[in-house]
């Protein structure tokens, strides 16, 4: 990977904001200004450039986040979920386990995530070889699992966005949390990911003009989230469904921005 990659990576590992992101932002600047210092002598851009390149390594090795797999597996415990298409009155429904359908669309490493400036964790993956199965998980500032995704059928909409309902064609965001207060707070970050998942990542939305313009367009439309109360009472001795307690979806408070979702 080039040393701008490394570098990105680093930021993303850090909180917004943080003395750390600030002293490794700076410490990029002083790595940039020696490599200019060697004007056009080939041997001493490629010397500095090694330098830092291992620099970054080491630092990445350092501030490198694992998913917490063992922590999702304990948040969802024993749920399940219907796949996605069966409705409530479908016969024979081959029940999902929950766990496995959110860790088997982990299947990067290191898994995509950002970290928040209250040190929240927004990770996110995908099935390999099926890229519409998407999971994510976003854990408090403790480490502690407060909502678990699963997504699919998410479509890509790029330039396609002339529709007037701003409806997609496809798509579902089940969303289980901890409780509701969980879900008012992590719900502006969820919606931030999908607006930019749709644009297909890695945004500039203050690029230019057109870029903008997508970006604004891109919040028009309505995403299909529904959301369920992982730890609500269940029945004794009956399997345990992961649906079994919808929430509200609550009215958007605050804003997070799509460039934070890189990969």
């Amino acid at each position: 990977m080039y040393n701008a990659g490394l570098f990105g990576r680093a930021l993303r590992n850090t909180p917004p904001g943080s003395p750390e992101q600030g002293r490794i932002i700076q410490s990029q600047r002083e790595y940039l200004q020696q490599r200019d210092a060697c004007g056009n002598d080939t041997i001493c851009i490629m010397r500095v450039m090694k330098t830092r390149h291992q620099e970054l390594i080491a630092l990445n090795a350092r501030l490198q986040v694992d998913l917490p797999d063992a922590e999702i597996a304990r948040f969802v415990g024993n749920a399940y979920v219907k796949p996605i298409g069966e409705t409530n009155g479908a016969k024979n429904t081959q029940y999902i386990n929950l766990t496995d359908r959110i860790l088997g669309a982990f299947e990067q490493y290191p898994p995509a995530h950002v970290k928040f400036a209250d040190g929240s964790t927004f990770f996110w993956g995908f099935r390999q070889g099926n890229g519409s199965v998407r999971s994510i998980a976003i854990t408090d500032g403790r480490g502690q699992i407060q909502l678990v995704g699963a997504v699919d059928d998410l479509p890509e909409i790029h330039d396609d966005m002339n529709h007037g309902d701003h409806r997609l064609k496809s798509g579902r965001i089940a969303l289980f949390v901890r409780n509701s207060v969980a879900l008012q707070r992590y719900l502006p970050a969820v919606r931030a990911w999908t607006w930019a998942d749709l644009l297909g990542f890695n945004v500039s939305c203050n690029k230019d003009a057109q870029w903008q313009s997508r970006c604004a367009a891109v919040q028009q439309y309505r995403l299909p989230i529904t959301a369920y109360d992982l730890h609500c009472e269940a029945r004794a001795g009956q399997k345990v469904l992961a649906e079994r307690c919808p929430l509200p979806i609550p009215a958007s408070s605050g804003r997070v921005s799509l460039e934070n979702f890189r990969q």
